[in-house]
């Protein structure tokens, strides 16, 4: 008989009357126990409907993209860290971090939003971090005043607040001052932890990461023209001009890319680049948005 899983056996009516008592016993075992994680998964699914409409809701208005059975084949030009780096601080152990130290790809979608289409009003960016079997890990929301959004547009001090699956607040990244300053900076805590900082000169077209803990910074190369439109592609060097990775701006379409500035994008780096370069990664992905293709 092919039982699915969550189904009971039916009682068999050949049975004896040795086995019967038997059998009405295990069946009342074994209905109270799914009977409890059945309740025990409605509430979780409970738990994690609203989390998930408030943090992650609506690119193009719909439903998040659905997870996938066979993950997304992304070609990775570094397969291994090429040079070690180590001095980094240690951070608190995190499921997420568990999670991103098995990858070598992750996915970074802007939700379209519907009121900043029709209207014009400057809404705040959101994004949804995905692997690469499109199951959402981070749900990330800008946090920033109506009158810097509509101001200083793209130049606009932000946080960014990410979040896990169930709502914690895991990362922030904040914005510091770029009206005033000649320099651009992204700061990024992980849990309250200073982990990072990512820079830009006023005069140049490129970045510069530095994990906490480590002397050796990570430069983010952007193309000639990167305001252009199309593939972008941002290539991630150590300070010795050695690759560890990218990060690619997709394509949206003419439509997408004339009427939202909602971006796609992916970061590829090796599965054993440390993991506080990892959430680096992440973080400077929105500091190159806000950079070149928030004004589309």
């Amino acid at each position: 008989m092919n039982i699915q899983p969550g189904q009971l056996p039916l009682k068999s009516l050949k049975l004896t009357n040795s086995l019967s008592s038997t059998t009405t016993t295990s069946h009342r075992e074994d209905s109270e126990s799914s009977e409890e994680n059945a309740s025990g998964a409605e509430k979780t699914n409970k738990a994690l409907v609203p989390v998930r409409a408030t943090a992650g809701r609506l690119r193009r208005g719909g439903a998040l993209p659905q997870p996938r059975q066979q993950p997304i084949v992304v070609p990775n030009q570094v397969a291994a860290m090429p040079i070690v780096m180590t001095g980094f601080v240690t951070l608190v152990p995190h499921t997420v971090l568990d999670a991103i130290a098995l990858t070598n790809c992750l996915m970074i979608v802007q939700c379209t939003e519907p009121l900043e289409i029709f209207v014009g009003i400057e809404t705040p960016n959101r994004y949804v971090v995905h692997d690469m079997f499109l199951r959402p890990m981070l749900y990330c929301n800008e946090r920033s005043n109506i009158f810097s959004r509509e101001c200083c547009g793209s130049g606009r001090n932000f946080t960014m607040e990410i979040r896990d699956l169930f709502g914690a607040e895991l990362m922030k990244c904040y914005r510091d001052n770029p009206c005033f300053s000649c320099t651009d900076y992204l700061g990024t805590q992980f849990q309250g932890q200073q982990i990072g900082l990512m820079k830009r000169e006023c005069c140049s077209e490129n970045f510069q990461l530095l994990g906490a803990g480590c002397n050796q910074p990570l430069l983010i190369r952007s193309p000639c023209c990167p305001s252009c439109g199309g593939t972008q592609i941002f290539p991630v060097l150590t300070y010795t001009g050695i690759k560890v990775g990218e990060i690619v701006r997709l394509y949206p379409g003419f439509l997408q890319e004339a009427f939202t500035d909602a971006d796609t994008y992916l970061v590829h780096f090796p599965a054993d680049l440390p993991p506080i370069l990892k959430l680096l990664l992440i973080s400077s992905v929105f500091l190159i948005d806000f950079t070149f293709f928030e004004n589309d």
